[in-house]
């Protein structure tokens, strides 16, 4: 999973008092179920050429008229679809990213977050919070997200396709970092490539490598031709838990670190590290994670909310940039630098140390 939001800060209008910023912060919950639901059904989608009667929307998606526009309404109060006309609903510039066929698209991670297992997790979160262990699994027959998605390839594809989408925003790493002093970059746990097909476009010289499951490598073909770097990019089906390909001078790790608990995260860096002792300079060899790194202090990050997301649904966590420099020097690294991408996204580098 993934995060995806800027950090910008999140406030009610100035002239709410406290009781009714508390109430907006509490109905965001019932605003976020509305935008799950309406990505799920594609409205977005139908209004792409303009607004329509939510009789017209009610009627192409086979839903219920009213509780349509009560939906719709819900989710216009958060600013996410306009109403233009009584009962005529259109898309604002945030609902133009419910979309399926615009750059950037976020319809699949809204639909993902309103996906059962992750949304009812959040609803035994004292469980979390008096054990440390996730809920997720309990509402996945006992598995975690990831063999979960292997027996529901509906959801396996909903995933891959937002973590597709999101890359859009990561893909700045791809345009402030200097991936090209590196020979060949692998992305591990890299989908369907879009990060890779990006770094490989910023640097005509630099070979890649996707590594990741079946059900996200079967999906990167497109995504590297349309890109043009396929002849460029290696595609490698396997498991970081259980060994990562050698020969390569940059291993690139966004949003996966997050997902697992210090004691997953440090199996998989290790891997990592033994994969870069094949190379004959070994010592120039670099992990870099792109991720968030949590500021310190009270104010909005987007990072600080998802945190709470990793823990109750996987177990995982959000990192600051000390928890980063432990978590590496556990596994035999060297933090060296952290860059700012788009937020909340930044690139932590980090060297082996032998």
């Amino acid at each position: 999973m993934t995060d995806t939001l800027d950090s910008a800060q999140l406030s009610a209008p100035a002239t709410a008092n406290p009781h009714q910023q508390m109430l907006q912060l509490l109905g965001g919950k019932m605003v976020a179920a509305a935008v799950c639901t309406l990505a799920r059904i594609d409205v977005a989608d139908l209004l792409a050429d303009g607004p329509r009667p939510v009789a017209e929307l009610a009627s192409a998606t086979g839903m219920d008229a009213d509780m349509l526009y009560r939906f719709l309404r819900a989710a216009g109060s958060a600013g996410v679809f306009t109403e233009t006309a009584d009962g005529v609903y259109g898309l604002t510039p945030m609902g133009e990213l419910l979309r399926t066929d615009v750059p950037g698209s976020l319809r699949d991670l809204a639909a993902m977050y309103g996906e059962t297992s992750i949304w009812n997790c959040f609803g035994d979160a004292i469980d979390t919070l008096r054990t440390g262990e996730p809920t997720g699994p309990k509402y996945r027959g006992g598995q975690g997200w990831f063999p979960y998605m292997e027996q529901h390839p509906e959801w396996a594809q909903t995933f891959h396709r937002a973590m597709t989408g999101v890359s859009e925003k990561a893909i700045r790493a791809a345009e402030v970092f200097d991936f090209g002093r590196f020979g060949k970059v692998a992305d591990i746990g890299g989908g369907q490539g879009r990060l890779l097909s990006a770094i490989l476009g910023a640097h005509p010289e630099v070979q890649g490598l996707l590594f990741d499951q079946a059900s996200a490598v079967q999906g990167a073909a497109p995504v590297l031709e349309a890109a043009g770097v396929a002849d460029r990019a290696e595609c490698v089906v396997g498991d970081f838990f259980q060994s990562i390909p050698g020969g390569c001078d940059a291993y690139v790790l966004k949003a996966i670190l997050h997902d697992w608990n210090d004691e997953d995260s440090i199996r998989i860096l290790r891997n990592i590290r033994a994969a870069m002792a094949e190379n004959d300079n070994k010592a120039a060899a670099r992990v870099l994670i792109v991720e968030a790194v949590v500021p310190a202090g009270d104010g909005w990050h987007f990072s600080k909310a998802m945190d709470i997301a990793m823990g109750v649904s996987l177990g995982g966590k959000e990192r600051s940039e000390q928890q980063w420099r432990e978590l590496l020097a556990e596994a035999g690294f060297e933090l060296v630098a952290v860059t700012e991408t788009a937020p909340p996204h930044a690139i932590v580098e980090a060297r082996p140390v032998f």
